[in-house]
C-alpha cells in the first residue's frame, strides 16, 4: 500500500483560485521551487540532485496538449558531481587501473565561446577559481585531470569516474573546452546534469479522477517525460493514492499560499536614477500552518 496519509490534504480547506496559485508560484523564489520538487509525494528528486531550477507559468506558446496546465518546472537533474578530492593521486594501484578502464570519446563542452562563458561553464561545474585558470592555462598539448563521484538510479553515490580536461586558446580570445572520461564500466550520460520538464497542473474542484488524469497524462507526452506534479488542497485518501499509483506525484496546495500587498510606488532619488522606480513591500510567502 502507498502512504496516501503523508500529504495533509484537509477537507474544509479553501479552495483556491487558479490565478491566485499561478501568482505564488510566478514569485516562487529558488528554494521553494526546489520543495516542490522534493516535498510532493512521491517525490520527484532528491535535493543533492537538483542543480538549477526555473517555472514558467503559463501555457508554452505552439506547444499542443499542455492547455490545460499551469505551469512547466525545468530543473537540471544533477548525475555526476566533482569530487571533493580531485587530485589524480586519491587512487592507486588497481583501484585506478579499474576505475579508468574504459575511455570515452573526445567531448566537447563549448566551441569557441568568450572567455566569460568558459570560466561560467568550469565554475557550473563545480570548479573553483583556481582550479578554472589552471584549465584555462593548459598548454597546447596539456590535460587536467579531475576525479568525479556519480549517482545511481536511486540517487546514491556510485563509481567515481576520472575526467580530463584540455583547452584551445585562439586569438581572437575566444576558447574551446573538451574533456575525455575514464570510467570503470558504464560512461557518464553529461557533463553535470540532464534537463529535465515537469508539467504541473492544479486540481480543479468538480473536475474527475480520469479527466485530470488525461490532462496530465497529455501534458507528459508533449513534454516527453515521466514525471507530472498535481496540486490539490481536497484528495480523499482513495483519490491520493490513485494519482499516485499512477506516477502523479502530489504536493498540499495550501502551502502555496501567497499573502499579496499592494506595490507601492517610491519617486527616484535624486541622481540616482531618471525613470519610475516600483519598490515591493512584501510579497513572501507564508509559513504552512
Amino acid at each position: 500500500m502507498i502512504a496516501a496519509d503523508l500529504i495533509p490534504f484537509r477537507e474544509d480547506a479553501s479552495r483556491m483560485d487558479r490565478n491566485q496559485v499561478q501568482l505564488s508560484l510566478a514569485v516562487a523564489n529558488e528554494e521553494k521551487l526546489q520543495s516542490l520538487l522534493v516535498n510532493c509525494v512521491p517525490a520527484i528528486a532528491q535535493p543533492h540532485q537538483i542543480g538549477t531550477v526555473r517555472i514558467s507559468v503559463g501555457t508554452p506558446p505552439n506547444t499542443k496538449g499542455l492547455e490545460a496546465i499551469d505551469a512547466v518546472v525545468e530543473y537540471e537533474h544533477v548525475w555526476c558531481i566533482l569530487s571533493e578530492e580531485s587530485s589524480i593521486d586519491a587512487y592507486d594501484g588497481r583501484d585506478y587501473q579499474y576505475l579508468t578502464r574504459c575511455q570515452s570519446n573526445l567531448k566537447t563542452l563549448a566551441w569557441r565561446v568568450k572567455l566569460s562563458e568558459a570560466i561560467a561553464l568550469l565554475r557550473h561545474g563545480g570548479f573553483h577559481e583556481d582550479q578554472v585558470q589552471r584549465i584555462l592555462q593548459l598548454p597546447w598539448d596539456g590535460w587536467y585531470r579531475s576525479w568525479w563521484d556519480t549517482f545511481d538510479s536511486q540517487g546514491q553515490l556510485s563509481f567515481p569516474f576520472q575526467r580530463w580536461f584540455r583547452t584551445r586558446c585562439y586569438s581572437d580570445g575566444t576558447y574551446t573546452l573538451q574533456y575525455r572520461d575514464h570510467y570503470p564500466q558504464d560512461a557518464p550520460t553529461c557533463f553535470r546534469g540532464i534537463w529535465q520538464r515537469i508539467p504541473l497542473m492544479m486540481a480543479q474542484s468538480g473536475s474527475q479522477f480520469g479527466e485530470m488524469l488525461t490532462r496530465l497524462r497529455t501534458a507528459q507526452h508533449a513534454l516527453k517525460t515521466q514525471r507530472c506534479l498535481l496540486l490539490a488542497d481536497e484528495l480523499s485518501d482513495l483519490e491520493a493514492e490513485a494519482y499516485m499509483r499512477q506516477g502523479v506525484s502530489l504536493y498540499p496546495l495550501q502551502q502555496f499560499v501567497v499573502t499579496g500587498r499592494m506595490w507601492n510606488y517610491q519617486p527616484p532619488q535624486s541622481g540616482l536614477q531618471s525613470k519610475t522606480a516600483l519598490a515591493r513591500t512584501s510579497l513572501q510567502p507564508e509559513d504552512p500552518v
